[in-house]
């Protein structure tokens, strides 16, 4: 008996492990094979891609043609490609070196200079093609050698499936006979103590193997009714575990509808309750973007687990944004949530869910009544500033209905009367006709610029924000011009409140208007940007013909007006014109809380 234990290494166990490993060992040699191959073709798709972006270079250089002194830069297609000795090394496994060289050296020699001589794209497009039909061709070669490669690939493993179906079939006699008899008395003994049979017993044999120790197992389970106890204190543990969750979850809601409601920054109070929410469920970075038009290119996007605070931050006192994630999920998939009403979507919710992992329905409820709140704070400071919008706009028909049936009024008699007073026989001397005609004309000038300070007064913010007010404003323009306007916004997610933006919309409106009067333009940027320290930049450029900004302008009222909206911004407002250069206007002034600064004109 002992002497038999010695030799045990030669048990039921050690020789299926033998089967195994010669099985796996036959499986590790055919997917070394494999991946060894698949590489190189891994290498040509690399190389693929690389020569795709060399057709997609040379003609986006048709579109810049003629080329400035700035663009010479973009000739060198092949800088990343040469310098890169993966890519090279990849063509000379392939033996495609001198293709690729020829292929460089004609770029090089007769393409390159042709483009930066050229002054009209069809003086170079046949050249084009032909050097893409060249690129094609290489693209193509080294389409043939993958395709050889993946046919070896498929013989090699039509060879290998050969070899593992006739080890299987040998395996599986040999299971048959040692394991799956055995296998099967083991099978009705459970299926008798699972019925709570515990007369069955598995008969040991005098010369052991692992059956026989699983048998002495079996045997001895019957005889442990009271290991039963243990799975019911397991049981009793998780349900006080789930009672946990749940009152977690109720506190996490209460917690969140306190938060949502508070008067810190929308921010803030978002990612302090996603935060609390990463604890509760399997989700990580989470981040919310939100639109402030109904333009969805046009957003402001949060999160948390940054390096550092975002340069418009309104709250010294908030860390929210540098709040550490709970754990880095590289592999998941991302899921995203929609924060919308009626139709109408406020943002985007984003998270990372690793992939082995599932929401139960108490999580999915729990994220989607968050949705729901958060969307119902958003509307709540919507509507907050729109009543604010309403009531300045409120104030401002009053007065201008107060202007209309005054002041307006007034000079439109007086238009008529002077009129009259002109067409009297007595005024027909030229000294009386000239004066008669300069009065009128100021008395005109006046009274067109009291429409336009009524019609201004009238006027109201989109209730989507200043951004879409902003858009609306250049798209009126762009019709008035007839040329688009270039508008570069560059400011975070309602950073301008409803009594800034009103005079900033309509200081850009009055310097539209003099481009669209006076300057005889071809284009116009308007450019809004925010540094660091919160100060904003509004610069408004034409290539007009400009005017001498030192000559008196008593009379120009809508210069005066617009000096006395940035005055409102507490701004420095520039203004720097020369005949025939063009009118640069720039605006400064402090985001949300106005610092009084210095109007300088120059």
């Amino acid at each position: 008996m002992s002497g038999r234990k010695v030799r045990y290494n030669a048990s039921i166990t050690s020789r299926l492990t033998l089967l195994i490993f010669i099985l796996g060992g036959i499986a590790l040699v055919a997917l070394s094979l494999s991946i060894r191959i698949a590489n190189d073709t891994k290498g040509s798709a690399y190389m693929i891609n690389q020569l795709g972006l060399l057709r997609m270079k040379s003609y986006q250089l048709l579109t810049i043609i003629p080329l400035s002194q700035n663009d010479y830069n973009h000739l060198n297609i092949f800088k990343e490609l040469s310098s890169s000795k993966q890519c090279l090394q990849l063509f000379e496994h392939y033996g495609l070196t001198n293709e690729f060289n020829q292929l460089q050296n004609e770029w090089i020699s007769n393409i390159a200079p042709k483009i930066q001589q050229a002054k009209k794209s069809d003086e170079v497009k046949n050249d084009i093609d032909n050097y893409v039909d060249l690129t094609s061709n290489l693209v193509h070669k080294i389409d043939q050698k993958t395709e050889k490669q993946i046919h070896y690939i498929f013989q090699l493993q039509l060879l290998f499936i050969a070899i593992i179906i006739l080890s299987l079939i040998i395996q599986i006699s040999y299971l048959r006979r040692y394991i799956l008899v055995p296998w099967q008395k083991l099978i009705d003994m459970a299926d008798a103590i699972s019925k709570h049979n515990f007369s069955k017993r598995f008969n040991i044999r005098k010369k052991k193997n692992e059956f026989d120790l699983l048998g002495l197992a079996f045997n001895k389970m019957s005889e442990q009714i009271e290991s039963q106890y243990l799975l019911l204190e397991q049981r009793v543990a998780e349900k006080t575990s789930e009672l946990q969750k749940t009152n977690q979850i109720i506190s996490f809601q209460y917690y969140a509808t306190k938060q949502l409601h508070t008067s810190e920054p929308l921010c803030e109070r978002f990612l302090k309750i996603l935060r609390e929410l990463e604890e509760l469920v399997p989700l990580t970075q989470f981040q919310i973007r939100f639109y402030e038009s109904d333009n969805p290119e046009h957003y402001q996007q949060i999160s948390y687990d940054n390096q550092q605070k975002l340069p418009y931050c309104l709250n010294p006192k908030c860390n929210a944004c540098l709040t550490p994630s709970k754990i880095d999920q590289k592999n998941g998939e991302q899921r995203r949530w929609y924060l919308q009403e009626n139709g109408e979507k406020y943002g985007i919710l984003f998270a990372i869910q690793p992939a082995d992992v599932t929401l139960s329905i108490e999580q999915e409820n729990l994220i989607t009544g968050l949705i729901e709140q958060m969307t119902t704070a958003i509307m709540l400071d919507k509507q907050i500033e729109q009543q604010k919008q309403y009531l300045l706009m409120k104030e401002r028909s009053a007065m201008a209905r107060e202007l209309h049936d005054s002041i307006a009024q007034s000079l439109s008699c007086l238009k008529i009367y002077l009129s009259c007073l002109q067409m009297q026989s007595d005024l027909n001397s030229p000294t009386s006709v000239d004066l008669l005609t300069t009065m009128r004309k100021e008395v005109n000038v006046t009274y067109s610029q009291l429409r336009e300070l009524i019609t201004s007064f009238r006027l109201r913010l989109n209730q989507t924000g200043f951004y879409a007010s902003l858009v609306e404003l250049v798209e009126e323009f762009n019709i008035k011009l007839k040329f688009n306007i270039q508008l570069k916004y560059q400011l975070p997610l309602n950073i301008i409140n409803s009594k800034y933006a009103f005079h900033l919309l309509q200081f850009i409106r009055e310097a539209l208007n003099n481009v669209y009067k006076h300057a005889k333009a071809s284009s116009v940027i308007i450019k809004l940007e925010m540094d660091n320290n919160q100060i904003i930049t509004l610069n408004i450029k034409d290539n007009g013909i400009g005017f001498q900004s030192k000559i008196k302008q008593d009379h120009h009222y809508g210069l005066i007006i617009m000096r006395d909206r940035i005055e409102i911004l507490n701004g420095n407002l520039v203004i720097d014109s020369k005949p025939n250069k063009g009118t640069q206007i720039v605006v400064t002034f402090k985001a949300m809380e106005a610092t009084p600064l210095k109007i300088i004109e120059e």
